[in-house]
């Protein structure tokens, strides 16, 4: 309003009268710089912005994390907290789809794993659910609960013992030194295939008791944050593009994906 009324030649201390502004308001306008620290605000902000455009699934912990060891950048949880709330942005995981329910009528086997404290010689392994273009498709994955890094995975049509198994034969489980394999009780790892696999390796099998998924939450946590973070935000149309997607996925997952826990 001021510079419209100036460029029309009127008088700026008419102009502040009829306005009501007090001119030492409006000169300290005209001489008003942003601060060092307002500048350095503004300058993490739109660092979050673009880092959470190629990061979505980063909430403001992990993007905190993200700024502080990868970019090098230090900053507190609550600023980015308060700049992502700011930007409107927020972490973009949603609740996990409910998937079939199946069902094995095997005794209870035994539990190796349930009061270990060394896992460095366990894996886990677990098949979940993808849907592609109506349809179930599964994931049988292989997880070390140390490094929590998938160590073999394999996207099959039909969930069967031989998509179990298959992703023990993916890697040498001697060299990695592997001496548990862990697994829920369903019908795929109490088969003949998937034990006798284990066995022709000197590899132990345990199992998740019935009713107790606990025992078997890490790798379920991985499928978990998969489906939250990635498959629920694809539209598979092929079993074809749901590997491509899931394999880039878990190398993201494993090399660079941000993690909270020490």
């Amino acid at each position: 309003m001021v510079r419209v009324n100036l460029e029309a030649k009127h008088r700026i201390t008419r102009i502040l009268s009829v306005l009501k502004i007090p001119r030492t308001t409006y000169y300290d306008y005209l001489n008003w710089h942003p601060s060092k620290r307002m500048i350095r605000r503004q300058q993490i902000k739109e660092k979050v912005l673009a880092s959470w455009l190629s990061y979505p699934m980063y909430g403001y912990p992990r993007m905190t994390k993200y700024f502080n060891e990868n970019l090098n950048y230090p900053v507190s949880r609550y600023l980015i907290y308060r700049l992502m709330r700011e930007l409107g942005i927020h972490s973009r995981m949603i609740k996990k789809m409910k998937k079939p329910s199946t069902y094995t009528d095997v005794a209870k086997l035994p539990n190796l794993i349930r009061k270990m404290k060394d896992w460095s010689k366990v894996l886990l392994t677990d098949i979940t659910y993808i849907r592609v273009k109506g349809k179930w498709v599964y994931l049988a994955s292989l997880y070390n609960p140390e490094t929590r890094r998938v160590i073999a995975h394999k996207v099959g049509a039909d969930m069967t013992k031989e998509l179990a198994t298959s992703v023990l034969e993916k890697v040498d489980l001697r060299r990695l030194g592997v001496k548990i394999v862990h697994s829920d009780m369903g019908s795929q790892y109490t088969s003949d295939l998937f034990n006798q696999t284990l066995q022709n390796r000197q590899i132990k099998h345990s199992y998740s008791r019935k009713g107790c998924p606990g025992d078997n939450a890490r790798i379920e946590s991985f499928h978990s944050i998969l489906k939250r973070e990635y498959v629920n935000f694809q539209s598979f149309q092929t079993l074809d593009e749901a590997i491509v997607g899931i394999d880039s996925y878990i190398r993201w997952y494993n090399s660079d994906r941000i993690s909270l826990v020490a």
